[in-house]
């Protein structure tokens, strides 16, 4: 392979990831001699690319013929469109690395040919999700061009158990777009692969009269009710929460079962910003995912993570606003009116005189408006003038927003819950060092009392079973393993903190928290995971709470 002139630190591992990505097996100091710096230059580059790649849960394999990525087109395809995705989404995007990925002329025929069809058919989706279609198809045929193919296996029974593809013709419209145009080809292999990408980001706008089966509707309906328990509030009536979270969950399906997933730009501002509730869905997922053979990632978490925040903003937002106006009864409904346009429909507004303001009930309600001064009040108070300027306007807005962002961070677990994990955990917080996976799991699993010994062993399957499927690894070297809850008889939880980290997966973790926790205790694991996410922003803190714990 001809090497282009020497890449600087920042975009040599770019250069090399291409290399890797297109099947070449490379050493580090075929490496360093390639681009004339250290083995140890290298080293630091192939640690990159390791994290990188992990990410999508792809492996870096080393043997006698160098470094190479395991796994098949597929996988690779799913890096390529995390990093496309990645440098589109910049404001100043490096043409240069961009090109080492993807055509960019390639990429604007796509998006051109793609956005004509969705406008005739007047489909709204979101661009997210568009983009998402655009990089999927843009990279099976730049890839396709070098020779690289999508190869599914033959025993794929997705189209059987979900629906006929034959039946939907605009997805196969959408892709023979590009036929036509002759940009591309797609063997039946490649068409089934992106039809459903198409479907996992558009199911409900590509699929109007298709029907979820009844037994998926009942899987997300135990879904909402267990994340229900977790946090200790009701979510189950929630009808938009059901709708939306039902087409998500099968797209989502649609995606995973295609061996793709969707990426998540908002990752992660959603584990900083509802830390505590991401860890509740990813655990809640993890089950989901093993119960239905799924490889569930951080950033389909993500996403539906922010399905339930905003179904807890319904439940908790819902501000009752009392307008106290002295006027007569037609000037402040028109008031009143005026600002039922600008606030949100969650919003109940009453209106009192101000002489019945003394015999008002103020604890439920949340704002006071008033065009008249008023003091003492035990809730904000936002005064406005008779005729309601813009300048009024502006006022209340901002004093709802104030209001709406002070319980944005609530936590969900409480104090009280949190102690009593940290009681659990009592005696069973081990400051070690082991070889592995398989010793820390002897170590852990040994904290717990057993019926008997072939119980312990089938718990420990279920848990090697569990991380085949997919890695418990959650962050900032933390995993956290947990097997069949039907098999446990006490619930335990153990904790290994390590001085040397161990291999988990395509990963290294330094802290190991082992949930032996039985079906009827889940609320049990809810509060730790709270622990854990912490954790993860803040090791240091972790390990001094474990230490008090011991």
């Amino acid at each position: 392979m001809n090497v282009p002139v020497l890449p600087d630190s920042k975009k040599r591992k770019y250069y090399i990831l291409v290399r890797l990505l297109n099947g070449e097996h490379l050493s580090y100091q075929h490496l360093a001699d390639n681009y004339f710096v250290s083995r140890s230059s290298i080293a630091n580059d192939i640690v990159f690319i390791k994290q990188l790649l992990a990410k999508d849960n792809v492996a870096l394999v080393f043997d006698n013929s160098g470094t190479y990525i395991g796994g098949g087109e597929i996988d690779k395809q799913k890096v390529l469109k995390r990093l496309v995705m990645g440098f589109v989404r910049q404001d100043k995007t490096n043409p240069e690395l961009l090109q080492l990925f993807i055509s960019q002329i390639l990429l604007s025929t796509v998006k051109e040919t793609f956005d004509q069809k969705i406008q005739v058919w007047s489909l709204e989706i979101p661009e997210n999700y568009l983009w998402d279609i655009i990089v999927s198809a843009s990279i099976v045929i730049y890839r396709g061009r070098q020779g690289y193919f999508i190869q599914q296996a033959a025993n794929n029974q997705l189209g059987k158990l979900l629906f006929q593809l034959e039946k939907y013709p605009l997805v196969y419209e959408l892709l023979e777009s590009l036929e036509k145009k002759k940009v591309y080809h797609f063997s039946q292999d490649e068409l089934r692969y992106l039809s459903y990408i198409i479907l996992g980001n558009g199911f409900k706008f590509f699929m109007k009269d298709a029907t979820i089966p009844i037994i998926f509707k009942r899987k997300v309906k135990l879904l909402i009710r267990n994340i229900s328990d977790s946090l200790n509030l009701d979510l189950t009536q929630d009808s938009r929460l059901e709708t939306d979270l039902l087409v998500h969950l099968y797209q989502m399906v649609l995606r995973l079962r295609s061996g793709t997933t969707v990426i998540n730009p908002l990752l992660d501002e959603i584990k900083v910003n509802y830390l505590e509730l991401f860890g509740v869905i990813w655990y809640a997922l993890s089950e989901f995912g093993s119960e239905n053979q799924l490889v569930i990632s951080d950033d389909e978490v993500a996403f539906v993570t922010l399905h339930f925040q905003a179904a807890i903003e319904r439940l908790k937002n819902v501000k009752r606003i009392l307008f106290v106006c002295p006027n007569g009864i037609g000037t402040s409904s028109l008031i009143a009116a005026k600002m039922r346009q600008i606030l949100p429909e969650v919003s109940i507004i009453e209106i009192v005189a101000r002489t019945d303001l003394a015999k008002k009930n103020l604890r439920n309600i949340d704002l006071i408006i008033s065009t008249t001064p008023l003091t003492g009040m035990p809730v904000p108070v936002t005064n406005i003038s008779p005729m309601l300027t813009p300048t009024d306007m502006k006022k209340i807005m901002n004093q709802y927003i104030d209001l709406t962002m002070s319980h944005v961070k609530t936590p969900i677990i409480t104090g009280d819950n949190r102690e009593q994990t940290l009681a659990l955990l009592k005696h069973h917080i081990y400051f070690d060092n082991v070889k592995d996976f398989n010793q820390a799991l002897d170590l852990l699993i040994r904290a717990n009392t057993w019926a008997t010994d072939s119980t312990m062993q089938k718990y420990r399957h279920s848990i090697e079973q569990r991380e085949k499927l997919q890695s418990t690894y959650l962050g900032n070297g933390f995993a956290i393993p947990h097997g069949d809850p039907h098999l446990v008889d006490h619930s335990c939880i153990a904790v290994l903190i390590l001085d040397k980290p161990i291999k988990w997966g395509n990963n290294k973790v330094d802290v190991v928290s082992l949930l032996m926790v039985r079906e009827e205790d889940k609320k049990i694991v809810e509060s730790f995971m709270n622990l854990i996410m912490h954790g993860i922003n803040n090791k240091d803190w972790f390990i001094s709470k474990m230490m008090e714990v011991k």
